[in-house]
């Protein structure tokens, strides 16, 4: 029996010193859904900023933690506690340094692998079996520290792989709630879209 994804989560750290910064991708992408779709976040509960977007199979909300990162958990796990929301109804944005920029991974499962926010996440919902996408802010480039990486601003050659991840993050988005995650993961391999294939009829400016 498929699954109905009811929340989709983008990580990062608020605040306007983190603008831009690698480790807010997450922040960066679910934003890019939002405004395709002309949806508009307010605070929950001073732990989280949601919206929520009706389509034919129901609702589904986004949500941006509003705490730093190491402590993405605690929205979440209120959050999906007050909706009645199961882990593996939950989807998240996040940013992997292992991954080079303009790619991605989509798994089911699986362990934090050192992501601050993921561990977090698992923490607080007692299980590592969550739907996730890896978007890449790599490589990590040797000697360099992975703290101040993370945290470093995204270049300005980097706008056409930023454009790609909020495209490819919005037709992910769009695919699981219209036919489930599997189905999204075969229509992104499809059409190339990791193999850094732009599809032009989606306009983005960063």
């Amino acid at each position: 029996m498929s699954i109905n994804t009811k929340l989709f989560i983008g990580l990062g750290n608020p605040g306007s010193g983190y603008i831009n910064t690698r480790h807010n991708l997450g922040f960066v992408v679910l934003d890019a859904i939002a405004e395709n779709l002309h949806l508009e976040f307010k605070s929950w509960n001073n732990m989280a900023d949601i919206s929520f977007y009706s389509h034919n199979n129901g609702r589904v909300w986004l949500l941006k933690p509003t705490t730093f990162m190491n402590l993405s958990g605690v929205p979440i796990s209120s959050f999906a506690k007050y909706y009645k929301i199961k882990p593996e109804e939950i989807f998240i944005f996040y940013d992997d340094f292992s991954i080079a920029l303009g790619e991605y991974r989509i798994r089911m499962s699986g362990s934090s692998g050192g992501h601050n926010g993921i561990q977090s996440i698992i923490e607080h919902l007692n299980t590592q079996n969550f739907p996730r996408m890896k978007l890449g802010i790599g490589p990590l480039s040797k000697n360099v520290d992975v703290a101040s990486f993370v945290l470093s601003k995204f270049l300005k050659e980097d706008k056409e792989k930023i454009n790609l991840m909020k495209e490819t993050t919005l037709l992910a988005f769009k695919e699981i709630i219209k036919s489930g995650i599997d189905k999204a993961a075969s229509t992104l391999a499809n059409k190339g879209i990791n193999n850094n294939v732009i599809n032009k009829y989606l306009k983005y400016t960063f």
